[in-house]
Order: C-alpha cells, then sequence, then structure tokens
C-alpha cells in the first residue's frame, strides 16, 4: 500500500530526496492545487458541465463554461498587466501565486544545475492540466534555462509558432568558440495536458496566441458559444474533446506522459493534483506497475491523505509527503525542493 511519510526538514529529509533526485528522470504532475490563492479548485464543476450535457442544456452549459473561463481569464489579465479596473480583482492573491511560481521554477532550474551524471538528461517534464499561464511568466525570469512549451516550430514567415508534440523529445547544448566542448542547457518542457489560454485552434494546428482581452458583455448567447469555443481547451467534463484537432493532441500528450513514466529510474512528484482525472488515474496505475518508478504525492492536508491512499492502496512505490498540522501550499512545496 501507499506510504506515508511526514517531512520533517531534517539530514534525513534532504539525504533521501537529494538521492531521490540526482538519479532519476524527473516529472511533475501540477494541478489546479499549485494556482491557489489566485486561482480557486476546480470543485464540481465538471460533474456539474457533465450534468447540463445530459440533459442537453446548452445554454447553462456554456454559461457555466463562460464563467468558469471568465474567472481564469480575469486573473490571467491582471498577470499580463492588461486589466484595467482592479477593484473586483484581489492582487495580493495574484501576486503571491507569481511569487510561488517563480521560487518553483527557480529550484527546479537549481536541481538542473547541480545535476551530477551526464548520463541522464538535464530536462525536467512539467505536466498539468492547468489552462493559466504562471508557468510561462514564471519562466521569464530564469535567463539560463529553457522553457519548451511546445511552440519550436515556426509556421511562416510572420512568426507564428505551431504546436508539435515531438518538441519535447529534443535537448539544447551550447558550444564554446574556442575550446571544444559542449554543454546541455538545462531545459523545463511544459506539457499542459488540457490545453492552455495561450492556445489557439486554427485548421488543423494550434497557434500560440494570447487572444485579445474578453468583451464586458456578449450581444447575445450565440456570441458567448463563439467566446467559448474558440478556447483551445479540454473543459473540465466527462467527455473531454469534441474536435478531431484537440482529441490527437491530447492523446499524443497523454501518450508522452505514458511513455515518460515508463522509463526506467522515473521519479513523478505530484503536487495539487487530486488524480480526478479519469485518464491520468488510469495511466499513472498502469505505470507504477513499473516497479523502478516512484510517484512522490505531495499532500495538501490530512483530507488529502486519506484520499490518496484509497487511490494508490495496491502499490508499494507511492509516498504521501505531508507536514505535520500544516497544510502544503506551493510556498511550502517550494521550501523542500530548495534544500535538494
Amino acid at each position: 500500500m501507499a506510504i506515508r511519510r511526514q517531512y520533517r526538514g531534517d539530514k534525513h529529509d534532504k539525504e533521501y530526496f537529494q538521492r531521490l533526485f540526482q538519479s532519476a528522470n524527473i516529472n511533475f504532475l501540477i494541478g489546479s492545487g499549485a494556482s491557489q490563492p489566485a486561482i480557486n479548485m476546480l470543485g464540481d464543476i465538471e460533474n456539474n458541465l457533465q450534468k447540463l450535457i445530459e440533459e442537453e442544456n446548452e445554454p447553462d452549459y456554456f454559461g457555466v463554461a463562460e464563467n468558469f473561463l471568465s474567472k481564469i481569464w480575469d486573473v490571467t489579465d491582471t498577470l499580463l498587466k492588461r486589466n484595467v479596473d482592479t477593484t473586483k480583482i484581489d492582487t495580493t492573491k495574484i501576486d503571491t501565486t507569481k511569487k510561488n511560481y517563480i521560487n518553483f521554477i527557480a529550484s527546479l532550474e537549481n536541481i538542473l544545475i547541480k545535476r551530477r551524471t551526464n548520463l541522464l538528461p538535464r530536462r525536467i517534464n512539467i505536466f498539468t492540466t492547468n489552462y493559466d499561464l504562471f508557468i510561462e511568466d514564471a519562466a521569464t525570469y530564469r535567463h539560463n534555462l529553457i522553457l519548451n512549451d511546445g511552440f519550436t516550430h515556426r509556421k511562416n514567415i510572420f512568426n507564428e509558432f505551431i504546436y508539435d508534440p515531438k518538441s519535447f523529445y529534443r535537448s539544447t547544448y551550447a558550444t564554446g568558440n574556442f575550446y571544444n566542448y559542449s554543454v546541455e542547457l538545462p531545459t523545463i518542457n511544459l506539457i499542459k495536458l488540457h490545453g492552455s489560454l495561450s492556445w489557439s485552434k486554427e485548421n488543423d494546428d494550434i497557434y500560440y496566441r494570447i487572444p485579445p482581452k474578453k468583451t464586458t458583455n456578449f450581444e447575445d448567447e450565440k456570441a458567448k458559444k463563439d467566446w467559448v469555443n474558440q478556447h483551445a481547451l479540454v473543459l473540465p467534463r466527462k467527455e473531454k474533446f469534441k474536435e478531431t484537432v484537440l482529441e490527437n493532441i491530447y492523446y499524443d500528450l497523454l501518450r508522452t506522459y505514458s511513455n515518460e513514466l515508463d522509463k526506467e529510474g522515473t521519479l513523478l512528484i505530484a503536487f495539487g493534483f487530486s488524480f480526478g482525472d479519469e485518464h491520468i488515474e488510469l495511466l499513472t496505475k498502469k505505470a507504477l506497475r513499473n516497479t523502478t518508478l516512484k510517484l512522490l504525492i505531495f499532500s495538501y492536508n490530512d483530507n488529502s491523505i486519506k484520499s490518496y491512499e484509497d487511490k494508490f492502496k495496491d502499490f508499494s512505490n507511492v509516498e504521501i509527503i505531508y507536514l505535520k498540522d500544516k497544510n502544503m501550499d506551493l510556498k511550502s512545496f517550494c521550501s523542500i525542493l530548495k534544500i535538494i
């Protein structure tokens, strides 16, 4: 069964986590809990949307979806500094979340720089179901780090980039002008399993485009529906997709997730993720049959511990990390990563 492990921050914890991270292919699985307090957890929205689909209640479905996406866009527009009126937005929470993500990315860069072996790539994969742009923003503050978000191939001379999941298997090296050497640059692959606010559909391609700021009021229901549908997102519902281009990318990325976990000596660190996504939970459990895979789940509180234990009761290569008498938010999580 899954093992509970209290984090105390002592010498033994430091040595244990350093040993795990330095000798493994490192993968993170990040959920909506990481973007708190700026963005609230999804709650029951998946079930609510599914119920409206079953009832064939299209107006209410798009109403709920629009409200859900608008809340994320309000935070994102503030992050992008294009919100004129911030009286209705708690900028303190957004600033806190932004700072936490900057520390998170800095911690990952530090782990990669200190990596002692040349047998493993100087690369970390971040798999996330979040739509927001906090990680992309945080990476702009790390000038020695490469963030590969999948948009590495120009579609045309207008410098428009299209999404290519194959780019996640590439490494980048720096070479000297006068000496014969090459150094692999620390790279983070950002793999957004459910799409992103920065994705835009056009025919059979996904482009990197941050759309104009959302209008305050829609002219009619059709305008609202069109606005929701323009997002290249896997909306939180059981029927994950309706369009071929998103379906293909979604399965490509799930295949990437599965392939990375099948590698020997792999470490998967889950934070802010409940494993409520049935596809990801199934693939994770299947991968855990690989006994060289280690899953570390950093639990937010005591209630989460019990839920994780129930989900992974059949696997001994799963550890649930928790803090005694304290919730584990992203700030606490980053403080643990800094010792590695």
